[in-house]
């Protein structure tokens, strides 16, 4: 408990401090501020883009640009594979046929000009783990990301729901405990993990109280909520949601299934059964 003490009371006594300076080393300094400006309002837009498809494109759109304002800026074309790959969940019959290439071309781009922007790093494992299905790049560009920059809880809950995704839903766990001990007042992010945590895990309810947590809801949030509900035997509300999660994303069971990646097929099986019944 005392060391679960002393981290909370450092962490918010220094972690923001921390995060800045880490930030600042990890970073370089863009040449031109437009491509900063440019890329803190595509962050407004991204972290909405799992909410509405149009979020996206602003994002990508915003993303894009940076990239072209100052070439040399890597966290630029970080997030504008980021959110090539979402826009590619959203609309796959408008992407050009080399996306993926471009994707690629700008994550890789980022890690060259700056090898330590934890961003790049976890970008580069999501790609590894969605692109490849390489866990074990995955998860050492993911590690590779906390080890830069410990205090972000961000990072912290993406490793988590790789965890999950390898059904080990304790261990992930544990990452949620502790990017909450980091920061009380917690994202919507950490909330949504934490109930795939406790979803993974069988128990249905903690989850639930999870996602009612988060000041908004996701089409993870909702999909899930309304598998949950179904397994508590809840199946008037769960079909209600679950009509919410499918006219919201634009995804029926089988593709939202299809994006969460785990690898036990019990785990997969356990969603997949739950909303294929309500």
């Amino acid at each position: 408990f005392e060391g679960s003490l002393v981290e909370t009371i450092v962490s918010n006594i220094v972690g923001n401090v921390e995060r800045d300076q880490v930030k600042k080393l990890a970073n370089k300094k863009p040449e031109k501020m437009e491509a900063y400006d440019l890329v803190l309002q595509g962050l407004e837009y991204h972290r909405r883009s799992s909410v509405s498809a149009e979020n996206n494109k602003k994002a990508l759109s915003l993303f894009t640009k940076a990239t072209e304002v100052d070439p040399n800026y890597a966290r630029a074309h970080a997030w504008k594979c980021c959110s090539l790959a979402n826009n590619s969940d959203w609309f796959p019959d408008e992407m050009p046929e080399n996306w993926m290439n471009d994707a690629f071309s700008s994550v890789n781009k980022a890690i060259d000009l700056d090898p330590n922007d934890p961003e790049a790093h976890r970008i580069l494992g999501a790609v590894k783990l969605l692109f490849e299905g390489d866990f074990e790049k995955a998860i050492f560009h993911h590690e590779k990301a906390i080890e830069i920059c410990p205090s972000d809880t961000y990072h912290i809950a993406r490793y988590a729901v790789l965890l999950c995704y390898l059904g080990e839903p304790e261990k992930a766990m544990e990452q949620i405990k502790r990017a909450i001990r980091i920061d009380p007042f917690c994202s919507d992010l950490v909330l949504e993990t934490e109930g795939l945590c406790h979803f993974v895990s069988g128990d249905f309810n903690s989850a639930l109280t999870s996602f009612k947590k988060m000041q908004i809801e996701t089409r993870t949030s909702l999909f899930y909520t309304a598998a949950s509900l179904q397994k508590m035997g809840n199946s008037e509300d769960a079909q209600k949601i679950l009509k919410v999660a499918q006219i919201e994303s634009g995804m029926d069971n089988e593709k939202f299934v299809s994006s969460q990646l785990f690898q036990k097929e019990t785990d997969k099986s356990s969603l997949s059964d739950a909303l294929e019944a309500i």
